[in-house]
């Protein structure tokens, strides 16, 4: 299977540069790049050469991982995912993660780009994800079967790391962090949404609207993966007058929060 021989190709890759498997994983969305944690003894890898890994085809997503060391525990840092609204099925959407839970990782941190919806935010914002609302129109667990053949009914009830999110909030109390918790609604894309679906999302208690992570969350939950997400407010909504919106604004205003992004990594990392 393809799981497996992505799994021997990157431990290889990790051997022949003196680095363990990795223990922790983090995961980095639309033009996020320059978020990576400084690490040691690193490596780097093209997504395309890994064995059944789906290629990064939008724009402000690298396509690369790089591997190195943080106080002694091997990270992995995905640049660039692969999306649901590129026609890709909910299997090459999550393979990464799998990936991740194959190779030994036992946390993650997942970045994205969102919109607000919360009139609160601001442009450059970020929103520590403590729920979600999936409005995708599937589910990446669908058709899985637990060891006894049992579908997944997997309680997600607690699926993002508490104790995590409160020590981040907690240190960017002390630091100055323009963060706020919330609620992260997704949708499948590729269009950006209507002002009444945006009203909807908002009335039924969703705080930003995105593309992405949330299928990621999912399976890293159902596979045991302790899940930190964070999402980068990269546009506002006026819910009385929406006005447009492009992916440039995104990839734009994603690169100018980029920095504190890094710094909540790194400080997600010494908890």
């Amino acid at each position: 299977m393809m799981e497996g021989e992505a799994r021997s190709y990157l431990i290889s890759l990790l051997r022949e540069t003196g680095l363990a498997a990795p223990r922790m994983g983090v995961v980095l969305g639309s033009g996020l790049g320059g978020a990576t944690p400084q690490l040691e003894g690193t490596c780097e890898v093209d997504c395309r050469e890994v064995p059944g890994w789906p290629a990064c085809s939008v724009p402000g997503h690298a396509g690369k991982l790089c591997c190195g060391s943080y106080g002694g525990t091997v990270v992995m840092v995905q640049q660039g995912r692969p999306h649901y609204y590129e026609g890709l099925d909910m299997g090459a959407v999550t393979f990464p993660v799998v990936i991740m839970a194959a190779m030994g990782i036992e946390k993650v941190f997942m970045a994205n780009a969102a919109g607000a919806l919360n009139p609160v935010y601001e442009r450059g914002c970020l929103m520590l994800v403590r729920d979600h609302i999936n409005l995708m129109g599937s589910n990446p667990l669908r058709g899985m079967r637990d060891g006894e053949g049992n579908p997944a009914f997997l309680d997600v009830s607690s699926l993002y790391d508490e104790p995590s999110g409160d020590a981040l909030m907690e240190n960017g109390k002390a630091r100055g962090w323009p963060m706020e918790g919330g609620v992260l609604v997704a949708v499948s894309g590729p269009t950006y949404e209507t002002g009444t679906e945006l009203r909807y999302m908002r009335l039924v208690g969703g705080d930003a609207v995105s593309m992405s992570m949330v299928p990621e969350a999912l399976v890293a939950h159902y596979l045991g993966i302790s899940v930190t997400a964070v999402s980068v407010i990269t546009n506002v909504w006026d819910l009385r007058r929406p006005h447009a919106t492009s992916h440039r604004e995104v990839l734009d205003t994603a690169a100018e929060a980029a920095p504190i992004l890094r710094d909540v990594i790194t400080s997600w990392l010494d908890l």
